[in-house]
Order: structure tokens, then C-alpha cells, then sequence
């Protein structure tokens, strides 16, 4: 089993000894559940930041491929730097 941080079994009970004695056992639950809540938050804003980006990529994407398209319909054959003849 590994070590989480780094951080020995008995150095665990130890914390949370020190937690119950400076807390009590009564506050310990509500702080675990508002720390729950803050990680949960952050995940959320996280994912929501993220899905932001992407969106934002993709419709920069499609506005290029549109815009690209648009230019490439509007162009005529002529070959660059054609020299047009009167004869």
C-alpha cells in the first residue's frame, strides 16, 4: 500500500489526533463536509472553465473553415500575375 503524501500511517493518526484534540469530535464532521464542498466546487469550476476553452477552439475553428470557404468561392481561376493580351 502506498503512503499518501508521503506521510506514514502512524504520522496520520497522529494529525488526526492533533485535529480532534485542537477541534473536538463534535466540529470535525462539519469541517470535513466544507472542505468536501470547497474540492467539489473547484471540480466543478474547473470542469466548466474547461469546457469553456474547448467550446471557444471549436467555434474559432468553424468561424476559420467558414471564412476560408467564403474566399475560396469567391475566387476566380485566374493564374497570378497573368499578363492579359490584346490581339
Amino acid at each position: 500500500m502506498k503512503n499518501f503524501l508521503f506521510i506514514s500511517i502512524e504520522e496520520s493518526f497522529f494529525i488526526i489526533f492533533i485535529a480532534i484534540l485542537v477541534f473536538g469530535p463534535k466540529k470535525i464532521p462539519e469541517i470535513a463536509r466544507g472542505l468536501g464542498e470547497g474540492i467539489r466546487y473547484l471540480k466543478n469550476a474547473k470542469t466548466k472553465i474547461k469546457n469553456e476553452i474547448i467550446q471557444h477552439n471549436i467555434d474559432q475553428s468553424i468561424k476559420k473553415k467558414e471564412i476560408f470557404d467564403h474566399e475560396k468561392k469567391g475566387k476566380k481561376n485566374i493564374t497570378p500575375y497573368s499578363i492579359k493580351r490584346n490581339n
